[in-house]
């Protein structure tokens, strides 16, 4: 895998663990707990994880189909990504980003096939991201609703950053 896959790949897997460490080890019933302040169960935010990680990952899966198909270049360079979102503060809670519509969870949320859900998406990432390993994902970018144009490393770190932000919730 290339060097700079293999970092955001790792960063993923490292906000996974967490999480799953989280769900595996908080009884099941805490998850369906409704905030006094009227957030979401957690149950509801393991959905919107799914939801939100589907709904980029099909994004990616096309955006890296059409790079392929245009004979998108091998990646030269093995320059980190890691820090290339600070500026937008994902992980800042006290700043409110609402989710659309379409990401909200549903009210009969239950934890099981949410989860699975979020894990199964998981694995779609891994082979989108797959199919262009090795390439200059810095030269393919899609808006993102909240910070605008990110490239396809970018977004792979997003989604990753996004998860984080949660996990924090949960916690």
């Amino acid at each position: 895998m290339h060097p700079i896959m293999e970092e955001l790949t790792a960063d993923l897997a490292r906000i996974r663990a967490d999480l799953t460490s989280l769900v595996e080890s908080t009884p099941p019933a805490k998850f369906d707990h409704k905030p006094k302040n009227g957030g979401w169960t957690g149950t509801g935010i393991i959905q919107h994880l799914g939801a939100v990680e589907g709904m980029a990952t099909k994004m990616l899966e096309g955006l890296f189909a059409k790079a392929l198909a245009d004979g998108i270049a091998m990646e030269k360079s093995t320059t980190s990504w890691l820090k290339s979102l600070e500026q937008y503060r994902v992980l800042d809670r006290s700043r409110v980003i609402n989710a659309p519509e379409r990401a909200q969870p549903k009210p009969d949320a239950e934890l099981s096939p949410s989860w699975a859900s979020l894990q199964a998406v998981r694995e779609r990432l891994h082979r989108a991201i797959a199919t262009v390993d090795g390439r200059d994902l810095s030269t393919v970018s899609a808006p993102h609703p909240v910070f605008g144009a990110l490239n396809g490393y970018q977004w792979v770190l997003v989604i990753g950053q996004h998860e984080e932000r949660h996990l924090s919730q949960l916690r």
